[in-house]
């Protein structure tokens, strides 16, 4: 029985029953697979294809994360070479130090370095944490050299070492809360035998 290809327009030949089916079930008819091929292809860019791989691969990955992760770290343990590694790190080496100096990657670092401690030794608190760091270096900033050290003690601190000692190895009374305390006043009103 002849027929009309859907995709080329060429009449070709085919068995009644085959043709009669098709028609019966409102399918197409095509003289061979390269033209069944053709017509059922989409026509679309190449950005347009790429962009439905990225869509659908970003499913994917969302789906499959643990399964993709276990075949990357078995894959890794497999293949991995520390000589390999150590080699490919040197001939980076250059490139990384000189990427390490430079003043944006030396602030994100900072940053960085400050939230990952505190949130490792602090935990929930993290933010308080940092809260009273920046709270600290506002006050530092504040104050003088010479005020920073006198609240810590560290001024003349030769001074306060030489008073104490001979603090210490004197034989005259020390002041204490209640005033001057006489070396043997507590044995002298009775209280202690002496």
């Amino acid at each position: 029985m002849q027929f009309e290809c859907r995709h080329c327009g060429e009449t070709r030949d085919r068995p009644t029953g085959e043709v009669n089916r098709a028609r019966r079930r409102g399918l197409p008819l095509y003289c061979d697979k390269t033209c069944s091929g053709l017509a059922r292809r989409k026509e679309r860019t190449d950005a347009e294809k790429r962009e439905a791989k990225r869509l659908y691969d970003m499913a994917y990955r969302a789906e499959n994360l643990a399964m993709l992760k276990a075949k990357k770290a078995e894959h890794f343990r497999q293949t991995y070479d520390p000589a390999k590694a150590r080699v490919e790190r040197k001939k980076r080496a250059a490139i990384h130090a000189e990427y390490c100096r430079r003043p944006q990657y030396r602030e994100w670092k900072r940053d960085y370095d400050r939230r990952y401690r505190a949130e490792k030794e602090y935990g929930e608190f993290a933010e308080c944490f940092l809260l009273i760091l920046d709270i600290r270096s506002e006050c530092l900033s504040r104050m003088s050299d010479y005020e920073i050290r006198y609240s810590k003690g560290r001024v003349a601190m030769s001074q306060q070492r030489r008073r104490n000692d001979a603090r210490t190895h004197s034989q005259e009374p020390q002041v204490g809360p209640l005033g001057h305390l006489e070396p043997y006043q507590g044995r002298k009103n009775g209280s202690l035998t002496g």
